[in-house]
């Protein structure tokens, strides 16, 4: 009785597998499995006959329950997003952190849960090598493990795991989360695992993609001579990959629901052998983090938003929201698109150290000054530094304490540029930090103490803030990460009324505060948790009289107000300043003539909210009908107060004061 009942449970797992796999892929089988059943009390006696004939037809007998194994939880009304990364790349890679911030903030944007996991490290223990761990799990295999002599035989059993990996635990993933909309990204060798997986998956499993997003992909198959097919992305012309074009590139069912990113200077996807790695010109190792993946976001968004509403009509709707496909660079003489006009993506109101008023304004390309002097002759404009690669993620500038030399820090994607000028010097460039990933912000606050005065930058990467810091005629730059933080968004830096250093670092859910003293360890704590993980801003607002302090946190709709007083012993207390509001970029807080206030953007305003006491009110500062606010400062001189809003490629500023109401005008634009 044992082997019969034995053998009744591996029937139901063959018709578990046949129905989840897809009964086509078995048909030549069939007949021998209806034999089999019609004869199974018969050949109870040989339980190995009948084990061998389920082994021979693919049928995964036993599984293990081993907890190592367990995978994300299911977000039923929610979005499951999954990355396949590139060749020889751990998990957390540059490529993987971006789709991570990118997308899960673009679909978090809509008050929406989602799910993070990487291929190959589903049960979230990758090795020691922060790699794949198990066999069976896929290994992105680096180029020096591919056997190009021998047939790329490395590469492609590392494809084939990838393959048998992801199409296995989608139809898993399918059918234990019916209600969840799943999103998929693959960059390079991974991206060709993915392509390649759809065609192994079922049809409902396919119902349930909501969008797969390629990049730099190998198979590409996109010539937009002969017609743009409904996935090519990016800018390259014609896409041929160099491995050979996919044919039919995706299944038919997933049709609008494929988009294929490819690079003109990328050779891997468009087929153009000189312009792949390791030469220095090829673009597959930088365009995807630095771009592409960032452009993409809002489309993502928009289609895994519309399957998660499909696929749970009893729910309120979640918003989608809109977004544009890059054409493809038509020129005869350049295989790059052309430049689109400049952003200005964030500003900052400064003074030169003879108190002429200053505004710095950073596109991706570069940093624009714009000059002038109190009853002078307007603002002038000049550009003070360019970068090519077109990265520009942040900066931040200061005056030095000599008086006359002014120093500004720009942070690109891997380090941080200084430029410094002083007068009848001209201006001089020097990158002083390298060798980082993913670094989305830079913070000058140099400090005078007992030893002199100390250069210092905090710099926000993709795996926490680093401290750097140096003296002039010291022994060079030192660099140090103060804390393990994964996809951070933002940061602030301030210090407290005993002059301990304070760094506020926020994740898309989390605030966490750091704070040291000269001679001491760094300490961190967690100040606020934002459930819906759409944290977007943070300011720390000045040291009150009591000893109290104040952090300012902005995600896209609400600004909230943390209090403490480690003085008296006044635990962390939270509280709403705005809400209600749409797609909020920006918060900053200052304190004028005794007067808290708070400023908010949004694409198309900026707001103030202003309190003292029992006192309060709002008002509106500016608005911009073309939608396209960015970021904003906030500055007063004397009685007069300004905010400068980036829109497009202007700076406006809007001047006020008391008994009168703003005004705006255009500061200036930038070349690009």
């Amino acid at each position: 009785m044992l082997v019969e009942a034995l053998l009744w449970i591996l029937m139901g797992k063959l018709c578990i597998t046949l129905s989840g796999a897809g009964v086509e892929h078995f048909r030549t089988k069939i007949d021998e499995v209806i034999s089999l059943c019609r004869t199974m009390r018969r050949k109870a006696q040989s339980f190995t006959f009948f084990l061998a004939l389920l082994i021979s037809l693919g049928v995964t007998v036993f599984e293990t329950t081993d907890p190592a194994k367990a995978e994300p939880e299911c977000k039923n009304g929610g979005v499951y997003v999954l990355f396949a990364r590139g060749s020889g790349e751990t998990f957390n890679g540059p490529r993987a952190l971006s789709f991570q911030h990118y997308i899960m903030q673009a679909i978090a944007n809509a008050g929406i849960e989602n799910q993070w996991a990487e291929l190959g490290n589903l049960d979230n223990k990758p090795g020691p090598d922060n790699k794949a761990n198990n066999p069976g799990e896929y290994p992105a295999v680096a180029w020096t493990n591919w056997g190009i002599l021998t047939g790329w035989e490395g590469y492609y059993a590392s494809v084939r795991t990838g393959v048998a990996e992801l199409a296995r635990h989608l139809n898993d993933r399918a059918a234990k989360c019916p209600k969840e909309s799943i999103v998929i990204g693959g960059y390079s060798q991974g991206a060709e695992v993915v392509g390649t997986a759809l065609f192994n998956v079922s049809s409902y499993t396919l119902s349930r993609i909501a969008y797969v997003a390629l990049y730099g992909d190998p198979r590409t198959s996109a010539c937009n001579a002969i017609m743009r097919p409904p996935w090519s992305r990016g800018n390259a012309f014609c896409a041929l990959g160099s491995l050979g074009a996919r044919a039919p590139y995706i299944p038919m069912q997933l049709t609008g629901r494929v988009g294929s990113w490819c690079d003109a200077w990328d050779g891997v996807c468009t087929g153009f052998a000189p312009l792949t790695p390791p030469n220095p010109l090829s673009s597959h190792t930088r365009a995807y983090q630095d771009r592409w993946i960032a452009d993409s976001a809002n489309e993502i968004a928009n289609k895994a938003l519309s399957k998660r509403n499909e696929l749970n009509p009893s729910s309120q709707s979640a918003p989608l929201p809109s977004y544009t496909i890059t054409p493809p660079d038509t020129s005869a003489d350049s295989p790059a698109a052309p430049p689109p006009p400049p952003v200005v993506n964030s500003v900052k109101r400064t003074a030169a150290p003879n108190g002429t008023r200053e505004v710095y304004a950073a596109t991706k390309s570069s940093v624009t000054e714009a000059w002038w002097s109190p009853g002078g002759d307007g603002a002038h404009e000049s550009e003070i530094i360019h970068i090519s690669q077109d990265n520009i993620v942040g900066f931040d500038k200061v005056n030095e304490p000599n008086g006359i030399t002014q120093s500004l820090y720009t942070a690109v994607p891997d380090g941080v540029w200084e430029t410094w000028w002083r007068p009848n010097e001209g201006v001089h460039h020097n990158k002083i930090i390298t060798g980082l990933s993913g670094v989305r912000q830079v913070i000058a606050d140099p400090v005078t103490d007992s030893v002199g005065y100390t250069h210092r930058l905090y710099v926000l990467a993709s795996d926490g803030p680093y401290e750097v810091w140096w003296r002039d005629g010291g022994d060079g730059i030192h660099a140090n990460r103060l804390d393990v933080v994964n996809g951070p968004v933002t940061m602030d830096k301030s210090r407290g009324s005993d002059g301990t250093d304070q760094l506020y670092v926020a994740t898309p859910t989390y605030v966490y505060e750091l704070w040291w003293r000269p001679g001491t360890g760094v300490h961190h704590g967690t100040v606020i948790n934002i459930t819906q993980g759409n944290i977007r801003s943070l300011d720390k607002g000045d040291n009150l009289s009591d000893g109290g302090q104040l952090l300012y946190t902005g995600t896209s709709t609400t600004a909230w107000q943390t209090y403490w007083n480690s003085t008296t012993g006044v635990g962390l207390t939270n509280g709403i300043i705005a809400t209600g509001q749409t797609n909020a970029i920006q918060i900053k807080k200052t304190v004028y003539n005794g007067v808290h206030e708070l400023y908010l953007a949004t694409p198309d305003h900026v707001q103030e909210y202003w309190w003292n006491g029992p006192n309060n009110g709002t008002s509106t500062l500016i608005n911009i009908s073309q939608n396209n606010i960015t970021g904003f400062d906030k500055s007063s001189d004397g009685a007069d107060q300004q905010i400068y809003t980036a829109s497009g490629d202007l700076v406006y500023e809007t001047w006020w004061r008391a008994g009168v109401g703003p005004t705006s005008s255009v500061l200036f634009k930038v070349a690009r």
